[in-house]
Parts: structure tokens; sequence; C-alpha cells
């Protein structure tokens, strides 16, 4: 049992190690390909690259490969929920999916070599089926821990951009009642607002690029409220497409809808305060309550003893 241990350790941490150092490798070599292309483009020269020298450039990038095909879906994830789920958390990399994917190959490897090696090391003496399933155990958070914080990243910045919309929103109101069109109205705003809220003056400009483009409004709105993950998102297309229908005013109709959202906010923040005193509770009765009765009745039991014993 301890040789089968010790060679699971050996084949994991080695394999972890390697996994990392490939992993730094490659991105220090993108970073210095992103230098070099930068420099070729500034001079307008075309000089060989450095790395064109160097074939285990390619050898790196068909180890990630690998490494991300270990925990890839099933094919075409790229059209799929997986290739959604980057772009809602903020993440438009088209490798980022591979290099996600590679990472939770590697923790799944790192995690369960590391905690071999101290069980190895600290307690020689533990059983063989206790380490195999804290093992897999550690291997299975390491799995899944990418996974949660993509949806703590997806989620913060959901509730920013949610925090955001309404002020969004009312610019593009003032802007159309002014005379602009609502694409101009849309590109405008998410060029002024990209340092107040980047994240949804971002999602804003990439839907008027897809009015550019020959989108629809309808479709390019679709398209951002299925990035923003948000409500309010879903109801202002369904507000454009009712005054496209029934030919009523816009900016009137984007004037009730924002002032529907602001009321919506209110709402949300009134019910995120009313759902204080019972998180409260908790903490209140098992911590605080039971060091003022020791502060406030322990002199008195103290003296009470003190009597008795007497």
């Amino acid at each position: 049992m301890q040789i089968a241990l010790q060679i699971l350790t050996i084949v994991l941490s080695g394999a972890a190690v390697a996994s990392i150092v490939f992993a730094l490798y490659k991105w220090g070599l993108d970073n210095v390909f992103k230098k070099r292309l930068v420099s070729v483009v500034r001079q307008g020269g075309g000089a060989d690259s450095p790395l064109a020298r160097k074939p285990s450039a390619y050898k790196v990038a068909s180890i990630i490969n690998i490494l991300s095909k270990l925990s890839l879906p099933e094919e075409g994830w790229q059209n799929s929920g997986v290739q959604l789920k980057f772009l809602q958390a903020g993440i438009r990399n088209k490798k980022a999916p591979i290099y996600y994917f590679a990472v939770k190959t590697v923790l799944t490897l790192v995690l369960p070599g590391l905690l071999a090696l101290f069980l190895y090391f600290t307690r020689p003496d533990i059983s063989f089926v206790h380490a195999i399933f804290m093992v897999l155990f550690i291997a299975g958070v390491g799995y899944y821990l990418p996974e949660l914080l993509l949806r703590v990243i997806t989620k913060n910045r959901i509730e920013r951009m949610r925090e955001s919309l309404s002020d969004m929103m009312d610019l593009i109101v003032v802007s159309t009642e002014a005379g602009m069109s609502v694409d101009a109205a849309i590109n405008r705003i998410s060029r002024e607002m990209v340092r107040t809220d980047p994240d949804l003056a971002q999602e804003f400009y990439l839907a008027s690029l897809e009015m550019r483009a020959g989108s629809s409004r309808i479709d390019a709105l679709r398209h951002l409220a299925l990035r923003t993950r948000l409500e309010e998102m879903n109801d202002l297309v369904s507000v454009l497409v009712q005054a496209d229908r029934f030919g009523s005013s816009l900016a009137e109709s984007l004037r009730i809808h924002a002032d529907m959202m602001r009321s919506r906010r209110s709402q949300h923040a009134e019910e995120i305060a009313a759902k204080i005193p019972v998180k409260v509770a908790l903490p209140l009765v098992f911590f605080i309550f039971p060091t003022l009765f020791i502060v406030m009745l322990g002199p008195a039991v103290i003296q009470t003893l003190k009597a008795f014993n007497k």
C-alpha cells in the first residue's frame, strides 16, 4: 500500500509541476509575441520574429491543448453555453476557454499531488483507503474550483451592471428626447460612460458595433440581454419591439421604462434592507446576547456564589 501511494504521489507531483511550468512558459511566450507584433506594426517592417525559430512554442501550445481536452465538453462547445459563460463574465479572449479547461486539469493534478506529499511526510501511518479518499476529494475540489470562481466573477459583474443600468437608461432617454436616434444614443453613451460603468458601456458598445455591421436593433439588443443576463434588458427589448410594432413614441416608451427601472431598483434596495433584521438575528442571539449577559450578570452571579459559600 505504501509503495502504491509513493508511486501515485510521484506521478501526480511530476505531472502537476510540468503542467504549471508549461502554462507559465506559454504565458510568457504570448506576452513576448504580443510585444514583438506591436513593434513590427509600429515600425512597418517585416522582420522575422524570434518565435519563428522556436518550435518549443508550438510544443507548449500542443501540450496546453492536450491538457484542456481532458476537461473540455463534447464537440460543439464553442456555440454552446460554455462559450456564453465567458461572455457573461466579461472574458472575450478566444483562447480563454482553452486555458480555463487546462487550469482545471492542472488543479485536478496539483492539489491531489500536494495532498499526497503532505500525507506521506506528515502522516505515514494513515491507511491507504483514507488517503485515496482524501486525494479524490481534493481532485474534485480542484476540478470545480475554477467554475465556482467564474460564477462569482459573473455574479459580481451582473450586479455592477444592474446598479448602473438605470442611470444609463436615463441618459438614453435624454438623448432620444434631444433628437438622437436610439442607435446613435447607444453609441454615444457607451463612449461617455466607459470610465464610470466600464462593464455596461462595453456591452452597449458591442451592441452598437453589431448594428453597424448590419444587424437589426432588436437582434443586437437581444444579444446584449443574453450577454448581460439582466431581466431589465429583456424588458427593454420588449418595449422597443412594441414601440416599433404599434408606432408609439419611442422616447416616451423609453421614459416610462426608465421610470419602471428606477422604481424597481428602489424596491430591490428596500427588499435588501428588509432582510437585514432577519440576517442580524442569528449572530445577535448566539454571539451578542450571551456576551451581554455574561458582562451584566457575571458579577452578580459571582457575588451570590460567594455569599452562599460563606
